[in-house]
């Protein structure tokens, strides 16, 4: 702190402390002295500091601090250097598994507001790398905008062009050309989407296809992640805010009721994230009330979520569970082992005298497989009770090697609070309650799991559940 300097007492007067002023001029002239000497020894041992730590660097963070100095003083152009930190995670991320990823501090934030159903945008999501949508989100934009064209879009149509308006839609065959367009509009615009019922991926197929387009404004919505159906109706969970959800028929906008009209209802379970274990309660005591025979329960392109939702689930479908459980054990590297359990297990509350399937295929991956191990680990289900969807053969011949996922490994987030950056990583791998790993496996027809053919994972119209639904039910596919 600066200090301002005062007239000089030429009478010597003290200042009650016992010295005279002309002494404690010299005193005071000693400590600035001092205090500059500390500033420039500890200024000395500050850049000392970060020159001995540099020897300490390893070779290659000395070899990228000297690369990085090199592009600062030599490059013909300016790096930004948040880009080149930027490159240099992105490099360190292919040294890692697909699931283990370093997230910024704005790409976190939208996942943990994914991970409470909070998204914003359409409510499209895609098969990667294709135009082909996997999912209309439940509660979005287009899941209410859709009935305007009189089109289910629940899996198997592509997206083939956006627009800010009717007859300025932009073709897109890409995964990449359709973000590319869906990024240039934000929250509250207003796009035209057309849809159509095949995978369309040129120009001339696009002319050939039957397409259908609709308005659509974008917006925050809160997703549901549980469909269920019944009785010729059809389900689910719709929120105006964040855990205030209503249960409501949706019949009109989904095509999923118009085939669960048999002994058979259906339970899509999308993710397990945000509401999903409360959505999942609800439409159980649905099926209880409707008197269903059987449920088939989708897991079909349901790559899995949070560990906490899968124990909630788990919890209603093991039939010869009881509380406390063991539903999961996760293994580490270290040689530690800890048990997922459930906290109770009601299973003939809702199942007494009825029989389950489930329906899966090769994006059936991580909790949903933990879920099937568990089902199966306690005798819910047996392996010829699962539906594999089989792309590799014909109909007449759906008998090839079909797969879940196969991805028996637990991700978790370690969140850095000054930098609000995150980081994924693969921590553990997965065992069932019977001791099983299915890691690099998944579950497959080899296993008994029963071969049912389609052309492919995302079917327009899905006429595999048809067929999942007739050979239940005893009824000619």
């Amino acid at each position: 702190m600066d200090r301002q300097n005062s007239p000089s007492d030429p009478n010597g007067f003290s200042d009650g402390s016992g010295q005279t002023n002309k002494t404690k001029r010299n005193r005071q002239i000693k400590i600035v002295v001092g205090v500059i000497l500390a500033i420039v020894v500890l200024a000395l041992t500050f850049f000392a500091g970060i020159m001995s730590a540099k020897l300490f660097y390893g070779d290659g963070l000395r070899s990228l601090l000297w690369f990085k100095d090199q592009i600062e003083s030599d490059y013909y152009q300016d790096i930004d250097e948040e880009d080149f930190w930027q490159a240099a995670i992105d490099g360190v991320e292919t040294l890692l598994d697909p699931y283990s990823q370093y997230y910024t501090a704005d790409e976190y934030d939208a996942i943990v507001n994914a991970d409470q159903g909070i998204m914003d945008g359409t409510g499209l999501s895609f098969f990667s790398g294709t135009n082909t949508v996997v999912r209309v989100a439940l509660n979005s934009p287009v899941f209410f905008a859709a009935k305007q064209a009189d089109i289910s879009i629940e899996t198997g149509v592509s997206l083939t062009g956006i627009g800010g308006a009717q007859d300025a839609l932009v073709n897109t065959f890409t995964a990449k050309a359709m973000q590319e367009e869906l990024a240039k509009y934000k929250s509250g615009d207003v796009v035209w989407l057309r849809f159509t019922d095949a995978g369309v991926q040129n120009e001339e197929q696009l002319v050939q296809a039957q397409s259908a387009t609709v308005a659509v404004q974008l917006s925050t919505y809160i997703e549901s992640y549980v469909l269920y159906a019944a009785q010729g109706k059809a389900w689910a969970y719709l929120y105006a805010q964040a855990g205030s959800g209503t249960w409501t028929d949706v019949s009109e906008y989904v095509s999923l009721d118009e085939r669960a009209t048999g002994k058979t209802a259906v339970l899509r379970l999308i993710e397990f994230n945000a509401g999903a274990a409360q959505e999942f309660e609800r439409a159980l005591e649905q099926f209880s009330s409707d008197g269903q025979e059987n449920l088939l329960l989708d897991l079909r392109n349901n790559g899995g979520g949070s560990v906490l939702i899968f124990q909630k689930i788990a919890a209603h479908l093991l039939r010869t569970g009881s509380r406390n459980d063991v539903v999961m054990t996760a293994k580490y590297k270290n040689g530690m082992s800890v048990n997922y359990t459930v906290n109770e297990s009601d299973f003939s509350r809702y199942f007494s005298g009825k029989k389950i399937y489930v329906a899966a295929n090769g994006n059936t991956a991580s909790a949903s497989e933990a879920l099937l191990g568990a089902m199966i680990s306690y005798d819910t289900i047996a392996y010829e009770d699962i539906f594999l969807t089989d792309t590799t053969e014909t109909e007449a011949k759906a008998d090839g090697v079909a797969r879940t996922y196969g991805k028996g490994i637990m991700q978790q987030f370690f969140y850095n609070s000054s930098l609000g950056a995150a980081v994924k990583l693969t921590t553990a791998q997965i065992f069932w309650p019977n001791g099983k790993t299915i890691h690099g496996k998944g579950i497959t027809t080899q296993d008994g799991a029963r071969a049912s053919y389609a052309a492919s994972n995302g079917e327009y119209g899905d006429p595999e559940l048809t067929r999942i639904l007739a050979s239940i039910d005893g009824a000619v596919a």
